[in-house]
This record gives C-alpha cells, sequence and structure tokens, in this order.
C-alpha cells in the first residue's frame, strides 16, 4: 500500500480543489462605518486585552481537534481503498491549547516589554508551533480517491468516480469526512470580520493619528517606520541582536509614551461590535455548527482512541 503522511488535510484539499473557501462570507456585511469608541484604555500591552470576536473565533485546541478528527475519518476512508493515510497523534496537542486566536501577541506589533528586551522582534521561545511534517505527494490515484469528483483547481487528472470498481464517495474521502463533522472546520464569518476590523481600524483618523505620533517618537530615537507593523517585516537574524533589542525597546517605549496600543484597541474593538451585531444571526449559526462539529469530533478521536 502507497503511504501517505497527514501533512494537512485542508491544505492539500485547497490545493487541488476548484473552490478554496472565500476569505469573505457571502451575504456578511463587513464595513462598519463611522464606529468610534466610548472609551479609550491606557495599554503598555495588551495582556489583558481581549477583542469582541474572539468570543466566536476557534481556540488553537478546537481547531486541532477538529483537525486531528477529519484526518482520522479521511485515513479510515483511505483504508478502504488500499491506502495508507498516516495521521500523527501529536497533531491534536498544540503548543498553547487556548492560543491566541486573534494574533493579539502581533496584532498591533510587538506588544509585550519583557518580550522586547529579551527577544526584540523575534517571537518568545516556545511560543511558534513546531512546523508540520513534510508530506510526500500524492499519487494520481490517491488524490482521485481523496478529492472525488471535485473539481480540480490546475485542471489536471480526472474528476473520479470509482476506483478498481469501488465508488468513491461524493467529493472523495476529503468530503466524506466534512459531511461526517459537520460546518465546523469550514465557517469564515468570524475570521473574516478579524480582518475587516484590522483593516479598517488602520484607516480611522483616531489610529492614523496615534500611528503619527508614534512615528515622531522613532523618529527621534534614530528609527523611521510609517506604522509599527512594519519593524515586523524587516529581516531578522539567527537570534537577536543588541541593535534589534534596543529598536524593540524603543518601539516599546514609544508605543506606550503615544498610548498606541490602547488608542487601537479601543477603535478596533468598536469596529467588531459593529460588524458582530451586523452579522449576529449568521454568527450565532456559526456558534452552533462549531460546536456541533466539536461534539462531533470528540467522538471520532475517543472512538479511534479505543479502536
Amino acid at each position: 500500500m502507497a503511504a501517505l503522511a497527514a501533512g494537512g488535510l485542508l491544505a492539500t484539499a485547497s490545493a487541488c480543489a476548484a473552490s478554496p473557501a472565500p476569505a469573505r462570507q457571502p451575504g456578511a456585511d463587513l464595513v462598519a462605518a463611522q464606529a468610534s469608541p466610548t472609551a479609550t484604555p491606557t495599554l503598555a500591552s495588551v495582556a489583558s486585552v481581549s477583542l469582541p470576536i474572539e468570543d466566536y473565533l476557534l481556540k488553537n485546541d478546537e481547531h486541532a481537534q477538529m483537525l486531528y478528527a477529519s484526518k482520522l475519518l479521511v485515513r479510515q476512508c483511505m483504508a478502504r481503498f488500499g491506502f495508507d493515510y498516516a495521521v500523527d497523534p501529536a497533531e491534536n496537542s498544540p503548543v498553547d491549547p487556548k492560543g491566541d486566536a486573534a494574533n493579539l501577541a502581533r496584532r498591533y506589533g510587538i506588544s509585550d516589554p519583557k518580550t522586547a528586551a529579551g527577544y526584540g522582534y523575534h517571537p518568545a521561545a516556545n511560543t511558534m508551533p513546531a512546523a508540520p511534517p513534510s508530506t510526500p505527494p500524492m499519487s494520481d490515484a490517491e488524490r482521485n480517491v481523496f478529492l472525488g469528483d471535485t473539481p480540480r483547481a490546475d485542471g489536471s487528472g480526472p474528476e473520479a468516480k470509482q476506483y478498481k470498481g469501488q465508488n468513491i464517495p461524493a467529493h472523495g474521502c476529503s468530503g466524506e469526512a466534512e459531511r461526517k463533522l459537520g460546518k465546523g472546520l469550514e465557517v469564515q464569518l468570524p475570521e473574516s470580520i478579524n480582518d475587516a476590523s484590522f483593516q479598517q481600524s488602520m484607516a480611522t483618523p483616531q489610529v492614523t493619528a496615534v500611528f503619527r505620533s508614534w512615528s515622531a517618537c522613532m523618529l527621534k530615537r534614530g528609527y523611521t517606520f510609517g506604522n509599527p507593523l512594519e519593524p515586523l517585516r524587516s529581516p531578522l537574524s539567527a537570534a537577536p541582536s543588541a541593535a534589534e533589542i534596543h529598536m524593540a525597546e524603543s518601539d516599546m517605549a514609544c508605543k506606550q509614551r503615544t498610548n498606541l496600543i490602547g488608542v487601537w484597541v479601543a477603535v478596533e474593538s468598536a469596529v467588531q461590535k459593529v460588524l458582530i451585531e451586523k452579522n449576529q444571526e449568521a454568527l450565532a449559526q456559526v456558534r452552533a455548527a462549531s460546536r456541533e462539529t466539536l461534539e462531533r469530533s470528540a467522538k471520532v478521536i475517543a472512538a479511534g482512541a479505543s479502536s
């Protein structure tokens, strides 16, 4: 039997399928015109920050559980056709179980003085997930069973309905797993709101004004940046240098002097509240779908452990 490592069910499916999940939820209202905060906190870091949309975003452990269960189901399906779809149990154990679904640690640039002093712009130790194992390419036969009659984005290969006389499930083994688990891994609306609020907040007068203040502060310290995300795009050495740490400490000092984090969090929270209100009914459905998929995933994993 051909061995197939399960490096990424969704990554493989989206690479081969014609229609990857859209970034924007169809019918979603993602514009929050004139959203304005009622109060602006003074924040030196994001340690105490929770954005409204986090109530709807999947936590790291929830996403890992769903993805792991889907891979177990794909493995069972592929085995019926004589293929070995290997699944690593470690994939069900994220580094940070609850995680940072909104990427608050780096959402507004670096945001923790201690991390800046120790690591500069490098992520703190033990905060980055391990790289997924490399996945050998599927053979044509394996890919046909995996995708079934799902149209291929690159136009390669047939839209397969049978393999060696055995009917392939609709949309292949990936489609079978999706139907068994429900829509929890497909929902995009919370992520769309998370992205839209970030982009819209950056264009508000309050945030652009605090960017200018932060930039002026950084310029006095010898650094030229238009906004606090730009330093994150600078090439990094293998380990934090003294110069990098000095710049990161200057960055944090200017953030504190201008209250950049407090202003940006207040504005983006206001934008998210408007978008959540506009999409309340759809978000309630998203939450229900996520709960259903989590419950089904737990049962799949429990059954796999006992078999």
